[in-house]
């Protein structure tokens, strides 16, 4: 973007707008922003903002009743939620908010949403932006940037504003009772935190693909770049080809439309990841294959399903996707979802006790010393997780900690231990999709 913001005054509010973006028709208490238009097929980036004048909601309320009305949006997976704090009023005081974000996999694009909501005696403001995943470097950090210098330009007025249409993925009514807040999290961070746990338990992964076994999987892998199996391989793999004969893989010894379309991310293959997990419950793994536009998976039972699975034992969870689609698919799988994170890190512990404690669960007697948020995620379940870039050897890892939600693993050079701190699951998407993106562009390439 050239030209850098242009202030607008729409709807009571100060609105940065990039040069060249417009400003499309709207209701008197909302104001568009749209990216100038893209070629046909492109989604169009836009900023949505809407002012609410009402009766005081309480935050924890407005939020829970936000990501209510998103969580039953089809195709939907609400990555984060957390506390975000900006000055609304020129000369004022800073006014608690909250940033929340969430990714839909709809009409064959995959939209990532960052919505923003503050409530207070005027009522309640919305801030809605929506962008495709590809664009999603130059895009998240923009719309940040114009939500955080927005302003109010006049007190709300005390006449409601004609009421606007509800967009998708907008909250639902925030009437009824206050929701149960988190105690423990609302303590640490000293403002009243409404309880995620329940949120955390509707998005558990479900799998939605083909069960295979492994050696199935093995003789798909092996016709890479071929069509059809030999007369020996299939006389040696009589099992394994009647599995995928079963699941439409193969007609006969030849590849069906739906093995070719199973097959086209190895022939133009860009990029590999494997995706290790452990807790106590066990270990598990997915492979991923990522060209030609679409992603080959290979998901073994989600970290968090280790114990309630019914898949066989070594068998794997095989889909064919979009390719903007495998970070969401990951994000589902481990599960990436909204947690509170507080207290005073890094938690640095020896080599061997990390180990003792991924494995062993809490049980596994704490560092002396602990304060009470260090506290509070010891207890909690963890799964430790990374992604490699198999041609490069690249790998980032976390450990997600239940309530208290992921920490960055790296080593510790202090004493060749491992230091764990917090990064909010949002933090953590943005890596994760940049780290992929970058991968399948060959930025990782020694070459």
């Amino acid at each position: 973007m050239s030209g850098g913001l242009i202030s607008e005054v729409a709807a009571g509010l100060v609105v940065p707008r990039p040069e060249g973006w417009e400003q499309l028709d709207a209701p008197a208490d909302s104001v568009v922003l749209a990216h100038p238009p893209v070629p046909e097929g492109h989604f169009r980036p836009n900023l949505v903002l809407r002012r609410s004048e009402s009766d005081s909601v309480s935050l924890p309320r407005l939020s829970t009743a936000a990501l209510a009305g998103t969580l039953v949006l089809p195709g939907t997976h609400i990555i984060s939620n957390e506390l975000w704090h900006q000055q609304l009023d020129p000369q004022g005081a800073l006014v608690e908010g909250r940033q929340q974000r969430f990714v839909r996999v709809a009409e064959g694009q995959v939209v990532c949403v960052d919505r923003w909501l503050f409530s207070d005696c005027g009522g309640s403001l919305e801030a809605t932006a929506s962008y495709a995943l590809e664009q999603h470097a130059g895009m998240r950090p923009l719309f940040e940037d114009m939500v955080f210098q927005m302003r109010r330009a006049a007190p709300v007025a005390a006449a409601p504003a004609a009421a606007a249409p509800a967009a998708a993925g907008a909250p639902a009514s925030p009437a009824g009772p206050e929701p149960r807040l988190d105690q423990a999290a609302s303590r640490l961070l000293q403002t009243a935190a409404e309880d995620l746990a329940p949120l955390r338990a509707e998005q558990r992964h479900r799998v939605s693909g083909q069960i295979i076994g492994p050696e199935s999987l093995s003789l798909l892998l092996s016709m890479a770049n071929r069509d059809a199996l030999g007369r020996f391989d299939a006389a040696g793999a009589g099992e394994s080809a009647a599995q995928l004969q079963a699941l439409g893989v193969l007609d006969g010894r030849r590849l069906t439309p739906s093995g070719r379309e199973f097959v086209q991310p190895l022939r133009g293959l860009q990029a590999q990841f494997t995706v290790s997990a452990v807790g106590p419950d066990g270990s598990t793994g997915m492979d991923a294959w990522l060209g030609a536009g679409s992603a080959l998976v290979a998901a073994g039972p989600s970290a968090s399903g280790l114990q309630s699975t019914v898949m066989p034992s070594g068998s794997c969870e095989l889909l064919c996707i979009d390719a903007a689609a495998l970070p969401v698919f990951l994000a589902k799988w481990l599960p990436l979802v909204p947690a509170w994170t507080a207290g005073q890190y890094p938690l640095r512990l020896s080599g061997d006790l990390f180990e003792r404690r991924l494995n062993g669960g809490s049980n596994v007697e704490a560092p002396v010393g602990l304060g009470e948020a260090e506290a509070r995620m010891w207890a909690q379940p963890w799964v430790g997780w990374n992604v490699e870039h198999v041609h490069s050897g690249r790998k980032l890892g976390w450990v997600t900690a239940g309530d208290a939600g992921p920490f960055l693993a790296t080593a510790d050079p202090r004493n060749g231990g491992v230091a764990l701190e917090p990064e909010p699951a949002a933090a953590v998407w943005d890596t994760l999709v940049n780290f992929i993106l970058a991968a399948a562009q060959g930025a990782f390439d020694p070459r």
